[in-house]
């Protein structure tokens, strides 16, 4: 009794529901995962937000002892040195990450700073002189110049340096000088280790503070630091914008990073530092990797388990269908046989039945095809291929061409110069046979692998494979044998009689429209024919 192949569907499609479940579980684990990877981003994102609030509120918080301190009659005076230097001392031991305080006289030389270092000197050539004499100034960080020897370093880092300056007044208000201060920037490595530190061993997470200037490393990883980056959350930042992005840096990969630009606090316009936070992608994939795993190992345990009962469920039906398999390869390949018909299964026996006849129905088919496309792509009287023809012909040229870039593809569009009269003379019958000759002779002047069709009237057209960069030079060589061999007589009982012909050449490289190509062919020869005719003429 033969099964229906429907019964045995339905078989299948239990199957099929199954590993539609382990496809569901996967996507809901890939789906978890950007959920967790959103969760993560932002949470960097509030973090270098967090952080780039805290620089601003420190910088604000020092700006305004700076400010204070200009205000005290000590500086304003400019007369007790012995004062002016006590009040530096205190104000350095209250605020430590001061690492320099002092005030100028008019012309930028220190008459008093923390441990008197640099007074009697000139600082009237740096920045924090020449801009604070101008107004209140906020230098961004930079390296120690006058300090880098003068101040204690036990770790032996490079020394760097915050300014803040403002000018000095008298009691009319005239400037008399500038205090200027210099702030660590320890500060800032110290406010990342105690606001952070607890995130960055939970996650792998790093911090970095970038200069909107050139996009260099004020403070992160130390084989990092002073080198300049270019990522997308700089960019981002840069535009004012806050969140977190998936991306490549160049260090170590791929990583999650929040982003945020400083835009200072209060009154403090902030100087635009630029806060990363990143943790790599794959710790942020973790669990729901994890999860995936776990999804995997349940899909391929229950995959095994049908797929051995759907194994033997399908054998009955895979065999006779690989049977006609084999016999329809066989027959592809040239071999005359028939398809057996399977027992057992209703469908696969109507399909057997209905290839054998199918087939039977192709052999007859396949000649008719044959002889209806013989029709279809010569023409008639010289039976040299027409425009249909030619068309797919030059469908296959441009491919090969475009595959070998050594290759161009030239195009010669041919007349035949004083063919109308001999139609006139002789008769159109005299004609044919002139034009069924030069078919002949047109043909043996190409390679086998190229062409020369039959266009309409006496205009003919050629298709050759030249080597690139000696296009004019071969071409120029094949169309000088094509006219002599055209200019040769013919005979055609009882009279002779001779053709000339106009040859217009263009070269086809891949890149342009081929009609266009043989239109410009097509108008070279026209101009041969304009200018005496029975030579060749390139586009």
């Amino acid at each position: 009794m033969s099964w229906s192949l429907q019964r045995k569907a339905v078989i299948l499609i239990i199957g099929l529901v199954v590993l539609l479940a382990a496809g569901l579980s996967t996507i809901i684990g890939w789906r978890s995962g950007e959920d967790f990877k959103q969760q993560v981003g932002d949470s960097l994102a509030e973090t270098a937000h967090l952080m780039s609030s805290r620089l601003d509120q420190y910088m604000w918080g020092r700006r305004i002892e700076v400010r204070m301190l200009g205000e005290l009659s000590e500086f304003k005076s400019g007369k007790n040195a012995v004062e002016a230097q006590r009040v530096l001392e205190l104000l350095r031991t209250k605020a430590p990450s001061f690492s320099w305080i002092g005030v100028t006289d008019q012309e930028g030389r220190v008459w008093a700073a923390t441990d008197r270092i640099l007074v009697g000197q000139s600082i009237a050539q740096r920045p924090v002189y020449t801009e604070g004499m101008k107004g209140e100034f906020i230098g961004d960080v930079h390296d120690a110049v006058l300090l880098a020897t003068l101040l204690p370093n036990p770790d032996g880092e490079p020394v760097k340096f915050v300014d803040i300056s403002l000018p000095v007044t008298d009691s009319a208000g005239q400037p008399t000088g500038v205090l200027a201060a210099h702030l660590s920037w320890k500060w800032a490595e110290q406010l990342e280790e105690s606001m952070f530190q607890p995130m960055q061993e939970r996650r792998q997470g790093e911090i970095f503070v970038i200069s909107s200037q050139d996009y260099s490393v004020l403070l992160g990883p130390k084989k990092l630091m002073g080198k300049k980056l270019e990522l997308e959350s700089i960019r981002r930042a840069q535009n004012g914008q806050t969140g977190w992005v998936q991306e490549e840096w160049p260090d170590q990969g791929a990583f999650i990073t929040g982003f945020d630009r400083s835009d200072g606090y209060l009154d403090y316009p902030g100087l635009g530092w630029i806060v990363l936070v990143r943790q790599p992608l794959a710790v942020a994939h973790a669990a729901s990797n994890r999860l995936q795993w776990f999804i995997w190992l349940a899909a391929g345990l229950f995959a095994v388990i049908f797929a051995g009962v759907g194994g033997l469920l399908f054998r009955a039906v895979t065999q006779p269908i690989a049977e006609i398999a084999k016999t329809a390869d066989r027959l592809r390949f040239g071999s005359k046989e028939e398809f057996t018909t399977p027992k057992g299964i209703r469908e696969i026996e109507v399909l057997a039945d209905s290839l054998r006849e199918l087939v039977h129905s192709l052999s007859v088919c396949e000649i008719d095809v044959s002889q209806l496309e013989g029709i279809a792509y010569k023409d008639r009287l010289t039976n040299l291929p027409n425009r249909i023809g030619l068309d797919a012909f030059l469908s296959k040229a441009q491919a090969r061409v475009l595959r070998n870039s050594e290759q161009v593809l030239a195009i010669l569009y041919m007349d035949l110069d004083g063919f109308k009269a001999i139609n006139d003379t002789l008769g159109h019958a005299a004609g044919d046979l002139v034009l069924q000759e030069t078919a002949k002779r047109l043909q043996n002047c190409l390679r086998a692998e190229e062409i020369v069709a039959r266009i309409g009237g006496d205009e003919f057209i050629a298709v050759l494979f030249v080597e690139a960069g000696k296009e004019k030079e071969t071409i120029g060589a094949i169309a000088t044998r094509i006219i002599q061999e055209v200019n040769a007589l013919i005979e055609i009982d009882p009279v002779t009689t001779a053709v000339g012909c106009s040859i217009g050449c263009a070269f086809w490289t891949g890149t342009e429209d081929l009609a266009i190509v043989i239109k410009q062919a097509d108008a070279a020869m026209y101009q041969v024919k304009k200018t005496g005719k029975n030579k060749y003429e390139f586009a």
